[in-house]
């Protein structure tokens, strides 16, 4: 859940396929083995649904070229440094969730 129920992703949309995929999915922890070992690659989450049938020890490649794709046509790339921060996301927005709306 850490990788799309946060602030950023659980309510992004978008009617291309596969901007939908990107700015509803997280990262966390890139680079890091401990991330990438214990959460079995799905560390690399937006990878992993732009490339799904792809094995999950390639996607930390991908992951450059994914970037700088997002960063040239302005589409979020959502990472948490590791999974503390996505931890700490996933748990901020489930609070809020939990809130009632403000009366209008």
């Amino acid at each position: 859940q850490i990788n799309h129920l946060t602030g950023d992703c659980a309510h992004a949309r978008d009617s291309n396929f596969f901007k939908h995929q990107m700015i509803t999915a997280q990262n966390f922890g890139n680079g890091n083995w401990f991330c990438f070992y214990f959460s079995g690659g799905l560390n690399y989450q937006i990878e992993h649904h732009l490339f799904p049938s792809v094995n999950h020890t390639h996607l930390p490649k991908l992951s450059a070229g994914v970037k700088k794709i997002c960063e040239k046509y302005d589409v979020p790339y959502n990472h948490a440094a590791g999974y503390k921060e996505a931890i700490v996301q996933h748990f901020a927005h489930t609070e809020e969730m939990g809130r009632k709306p403000a009366k209008r």
